[in-house]
Parts: C-alpha cells; sequence; structure tokens
C-alpha cells in the first residue's frame, strides 16, 4: 500500500528550517552592516566576505548530499550530520557580535572576527543539505510541493521574527539579537533528533547503492539529454542571484541611503560629521531606515510565509512549470517598481506582492529538480540544488558591490539588476520541459 505523507513529521522537520531561517536572516542583514560600520569596508570587499558562506556551501553542501546518500547508521543517513554541526553553528554565531566588542576595530579584530564566520559556515554547510534532503526522504513524490510548502511556511515565519522582532532587538542590542538566533538552532536541532526517526519513518530504507550517486551528475548535466535539469538549475542560479542582492543588501542600502539618511547628508554637507548633535541625528536616521527596510522585509516573509503550504498545492494543480513563472512575473514587477522609487507610496503593497509571488517561485523549485530522479538519489540532486543556487550567492554579492562602487557607491543599482536576472531565469522555465527524467536512467543502467 502507498504510504502517504506524515504532515506532522513534516512540521517537526520544519523546525529546522524555522532555526536556519533566523540564522541565516539575521546573518544576512546584519552582518554587512557590521563590516560596514564597525570595520569600515568597501562594498565589493564586504560582498567577498558575505561569500564564505556561498564558497563553502558550494563544495559542503552537494559533497554532504552525495555522502549522504550512501550512509545508513543507527541514526539514519541524514541525521548524524544534523546533530554533529547545527548546534556547533549556533553557539558559533552567538560569539560573532563580542569579537569588535572585546578586541575593538583592529586588524585583529577583523581577523577573528572572519574566522569565527567561517566555521559558522562549515557548520551550516554541512548540515544545511542533509535537513533539506529529509523532506524528500519522508514524502512520496506527488506530495513534495505541498510539503515543501509546510517546512518552507516554517522557514518564513523564522524569516518573520528576525525582520518583526530579533532584527529590532539586534539593530539596538547586536549580542542580544545574536544569542536568540544561536538558541533558535539550538532548539531546533533538538526538536528534529526527537521527532525524526529516520529507520522508522525514511520511505526508502534500504542500504544505500553507490553506483546511483555521485558527482558525475554534475558532468553529465551538460549534455542534451539532460536539457531540461540544466535549464531548471539556470533558472534557479539566475533567480537566487537576483534575490541575493536584495536579500543582502537592501538593509544596508536603506541605513545608508534612504530618503531621511540622503536629507540629512545634504543638509550636513557630509556624511561623516563631526558635530556631536549632527551625529546623534544621522545614527538617529539610520537606525530608524534599517528597522525600516527589516520591516519591509518582514512584510515579504509574511506573504512568502502564508502563501507557502497553498503555493504547493497550487503548483500541484497547475503545475510547476507554470506557477513558477507566474511568480517570476511578480518579482519582476517588484524590483522594477522599486527601481523607479514607487516603493516610497506603495512600499508595503510592493513586498507583499513580491512576498507572494516568491513563494510560488520558491516552494516548486526544489520538486521540480528531485522530480528528475528518484528515492536513491534524493541527497544527490538537493546537493546539485543548493550547488547553483549557492553559486549564485557566491556570485552575486561581490558583482552587485562592484556595480554599486562603480556607480559612485550607490547600492539602488541593486533594483535594476535583479530585473535582469529574474527576467534571464524566466526565459530558463520557458524552454524547460518537466515531464523530462533524464536522471531516472540512462541506457547503461542508471544516470547518477
Amino acid at each position: 500500500m502507498k504510504r502517504k505523507a506524515s504532515y506532522f513529521k513534516i512540521f517537526l522537520l520544519g523546525f529546522g528550517f524555522f532555526g536556519l531561517s533566523i540564522l541565516w536572516s539575521l546573518y544576512n542583514s546584519d552582518i554587512p552592516i557590521m563590516l560596514k560600520n564597525v570595520y569600515s569596508m568597501s562594498y565589493t570587499a564586504s560582498g567577498w566576505v558575505m561569500n564564505l558562506d556561498n564558497i563553502l556551501a558550494i563544495t559542503l553542501i552537494p559533497l554532504v548530499g552525495f555522502w549522504s546518500d550512501h550512509l545508513w547508521t543507527r541514526i539514519g543517513r541524514r541525521m548524524p550530520f544534523i546533530i554533529s554541526t547545527l548546534p556547533i553553528g549556533g553557539l558559533l554565531f552567538a560569539l560573532v557580535p563580542w569579537i569588535p566588542l572585546w578586541l575593538g576595530t583592529s586588524a585583529t579584530s577583523l581577523a577573528a572576527f572572519i574566522l569565527v564566520l567561517f566555521f559558522v559556515n562549515i557548520c551550516m554547510g554541512i548540515s544545511r543539505s542533509p535537513i533539506i534532503a529529509l523532506m524528500p526522504d519522508l514524502v512520496p513524490p506527488e506530495e513534495r510541493s505541498p510539503a515543501n510548502g509546510v517546512i518552507n511556511f516554517m522557514g518564513g515565519f523564522g524569516s518573520l521574527l528576525v525582520y518583526f522582532v530579533v532584527g529590532k532587538i539586534s539593530t539596538t542590542n547586536r549580542p542580544l539579537g545574536f544569542a536568540i538566533a544561536g538558541a533558535s538552532v539550538l532548539v531546533a536541532a533538538v526538536i528534529m533528533f526527537l521527532s525524526i526517526k529516520e529507520t522508522r519513518d525514511s520511505l526508502d530504507r534500504k542500504a544505500p547503492q553507490s553506483e546511483h550517486a555521485d558527482f558525475s551528475l554534475l558532468r553529465r548535466m551538460w549534455t542534451p539529454k539532460y536539457r531540461s535539469l540544466l535549464l531548471i538549475c539556470l533558472a534557479i542560479f539566475f533567480w537566487f542571484i537576483a534575490f541575493n542582492a536584495i536579500e543582502t543588501y537592501y538593509p544596508t542600502y536603506m541605513h545608508a541611503e534612504s530618503p531621511a539618511v540622503r536629507d540629512l547628508i545634504t543638509r550636513f554637507g557630509t556624511a561623516i560629521p563631526t558635530d556631536a548633535a549632527q551625529i546623534a541625528q544621522l545614527d538617529k536616521a539610520r537606525q530608524a531606515s534599517e528597522a525600516s527596510a527589516k520591516f519591509n522585509l518582514g512584510v515579504f516573509s509574511l506573504a512568502f510565509m502564508l502563501l507557502s503550504i497553498p503555493a504547493g498545492f497550487i503548483g500541484k494543480r497547475l503545475g510547476r512549470k507554470t506557477t513558477i513563472l507566474i511568480g517570476l512575473a511578480g518579482v519582476i514587477i517588484m524590483v522594477l517598481l522599486l527601481a523607479f522609487g514607487i516603493a516610497t507610496t506603495a512600499g508595503l503593497t510592493i513586498f507583499v506582492m513580491g512576498g507572494l509571488s516568491w513563494a510560488l517561485v520558491n516552494i516548486n523549485s526544489l520538486p521540480t529538480v528531485l522530480d528528475m530522479g528518484n528515492l536513491e538519489m534524493v541527497g544527490a540532486l538537493t546537493g546539485i540544488y543548493y550547488f547553483f543556487s549557492q553559486a549564485a550567492s557566491i556570485v552575486s554579492p561581490p558583482l552587485v558591490g562592484r556595480i554599486a562602487d562603480l556607480a559612485g557607491g550607490t547600492m539602488s543599482v541593486m533594483f535594476p539588476y535583479a530585473g535582469i536576472f529574474f527576467v534571464l531565469a524566466a526565459v530558463c522555465m520557458l524552454f524547460m520541459r518537466p515531464e523530462d527524467k533524464p536522471a531516472v536512467s540512462s541506457d547503461n543502467g542508471p544516470a547518477v
């Protein structure tokens, strides 16, 4: 008899996404600000520091995904990676804001700051792929979009807490904000470990078949037979280039270039005043603008969260390709409106539309990739998905940072930049054929 998905188990698995989303949302919004304000880094340099997680993830996530497909222990194939690294990453993340408080802004402080970030990213990179792969391990293929909606609902709730609560705390008290995020990761790891037993709950409890999962898939993707798999992965690459720029630099843009901040800089005649009253006034405006940016991203995350579960069922009903294209049209409209400055009069509406549209895209993307293979390849295909999404995150921060520096130090360039890459993603999706399943088999046996 065909097993059905246990949505209660999927909800509990969602706590992993909840913890990760809190940590990464705070990481992406606050680390660039700390690099800029505490260590006086250029946008280009801070973009490369922000790339630490992406550079590590592009190797760690696929490697651990492939490796976990081959592994089977008393606690399963994914859980050993999760429980051994996720708690350590949470503890290290809580230490990050203390480094400039203890060591000041010296070169030693910066080196220690980057070193701790490096180890945080190693821990998160190792744990991320197994957490993602647990969903298709527990859920039959036809239920993956709705299940992905449930866990992304939990992830969206985590991001929401950052933008509306934890982010506001962190704006005025960085150590407390980071401590809350680190504790959330610890709690998430405990909940997953206690509630999910892979040896009981996994759909595929056979010994792993090593010939079904190796790095040859990355090579074979570039052959004509794998055209549809390559196109969906290129679409993922392009839309994450666009999204990463907005998520990473929108709070920084508002902190430095919001209308209120620009007005004060124009009035004072400098962005670095020496008068104490002017410094206090400018700092207050920057904090308010940063808080406003986080609120807008919170609205985006709320809209994403509210549609995440329905988006899975919409993808199941309309087809994932059609649903993704509708979502891409929505986010393209969002960034065009932001580029023309309409956010000043209709900001919340724009971010609501953007969050709803992004849910249609994001919820259905991983299941589309997983449809190209079978249960024995879940870790491998999850690794491929994250290879392309993290490759985008490697390219985007320094690229948009460099463009901003060349444009005179203005981060407003990120809006047309994002629009271009969202359009490229839509073009790839138009030519992708979801009925192609090249990774399931080949002329000589398993393709992967």
